[in-house]
């Protein structure tokens, strides 16, 4: 079944060889015997090939492009002829024989690539069809840069569409879905009532447009927004705003401009999420910033000239001596830590505070020790405690 079903191909393409077509010229005085021929072997390819979806998409892949191998091959021949062919009868009924065998082709693709979408992205046009697809794209193209040159719009929102198009169409080896998805969008774009920024930007985000240059219209709009904004909480306003925006927005097609990228829809949530995180962080460190100042105003905290380690080790110190009650450690620490700052530390945790005073390292103890030396030398100098002096 295999073998009956898909070895004609094979047979079709060594028979239309043009040096084998050539030869056999007396064969083709009845073309209507080929054409019913050809219309059977297509006939009994179908129910063969739906079995196969059903079986393997991997084989069904591989017979497709099997098929568009074949056409191409025979465009190749036609091609051929055009451009040796001195007009004679036999060349014209060649030239006849092979259009005739690349329609029948084209018809039996369309119905194939109906059967699995997924084959049908990753499949290319075949030779003999993509001339004429595209034409048919570029009357669109032109026609919609006709009319958007006509309207009132962004100039790179305008510029943004057509070259992201024009892009798509030219593409070396331009594939069923991108032709597809080319002209879905130009018929989308031509319906359209307005042509404001505003209903073009959402049929791109609903029809997938996910080009870079179109994320970074939108990236850049969105800042622009904040930027004129001062306020942080209308900041993160506008933010949610965007989101519902696009939220309300349900997308109209799986196809995308570039398969292989992510969705437009993930790329601007993504953006907006870690835009609401920023404002969000500017928010809280504002807020910070505020409480500060109010307990700063509150508190009139002494400074004093000594990192918070080695304040640590004096209060400890002073405690270890009984010049500072040591009942409520605790307590303790929090009295300084709360009424006290330090030149780089304006705000003094006390949990921080009384740790330091027992996790001492001996550079901080040196320090202090030579602040306490400096103590009691200026002592005896200013009030000399000697026998006998003033």
């Amino acid at each position: 079944m295999i073998n009956n079903s898909v070895n004609w191909l094979y047979v079709l393409e060594e028979d239309l060889h043009p040096s084998v077509l050539s030869a056999n010229v007396a064969h083709l005085s009845e073309p209507s015997g080929y054409s019913n021929n050809l219309k059977n072997h297509t006939q009994t390819f179908r129910p063969y090939f739906v079995n196969v979806v059903g079986r393997s998409s991997q084989e069904a892949k591989i017979i497709l492009i099997q098929l568009i191998n074949l056409s191409n091959v025979i465009y190749q021949y036609l091609i051929g002829i055009k451009g040796s062919s001195n007009g004679d009868l036999s060349s014209n009924q060649m030239r006849q024989l092979y259009n005739q065998t690349l329609v029948q082709l084209e018809i039996l693709l369309d119905f194939c690539v109906k059967f699995d979408e997924l084959i049908s992205e990753t499949l290319p046009l075949t030779t003999y069809s993509i001339s004429d697809i595209r034409i048919h794209l570029r009357k669109k193209l032109d026609a919609l840069r006709n009319r958007l040159s006509k309207c009132e719009i962004d100039r790179q929102l305008r510029e943004l569409i057509l070259v992201g198009l024009k892009q798509l169409i030219i593409r070396r080896e331009l594939k069923r879905s991108e032709a597809e998805y080319a002209n879905l969008i130009l018929d989308q774009l031509g319906r359209l009532t307005s042509f404001s920024a505003f209903e073009v930007e959402n049929l791109l985000y609903q029809y997938e447009f996910n080009t870079p240059e179109f994320f970074n219209y939108c990236a850049r709009g969105c800042d622009t927004l904040l930027l004129d904004t001062p306020s942080l909480h209308t900041q993160f306003e506008i933010l949610i705003g965007l989101e519902d925006r696009m939220n309300g927005l349900p997308p109209r097609t799986k196809a995308r401009w570039a398969s292989k990228d992510e969705s437009i829809q993930d790329q601007l949530r993504v953006f907006l999420k870690e835009k609401k995180t920023y404002v969000q962080q500017r928010l809280d460190l504002r807020r910070a910033e505020i409480s500060d100042s109010k307990l700063s105003d509150e508190v009139d905290r002494a400074l004093i000239n000594l990192p918070v380690t080695q304040l640590g080790l004096f209060i400890r110190l002073s405690m270890e001596k009984g010049i500072i009650p040591n009942e409520d450690v605790g307590k303790t620490f929090a009295y300084y830590a709360q009424h006290f700052r330090t030149p780089k530390t304006p705000f003094i945790s006390a949990e921080s505070l009384q740790k330091k005073s027992t996790n001492v390292e001996y550079a901080t103890a040196n320090k202090l020790k030579s602040h306490l030396i400096g103590m009691v030398n200026w002592l005896n100098e200013h009030y000399n405690t000697q026998h006998g002096q003033n």
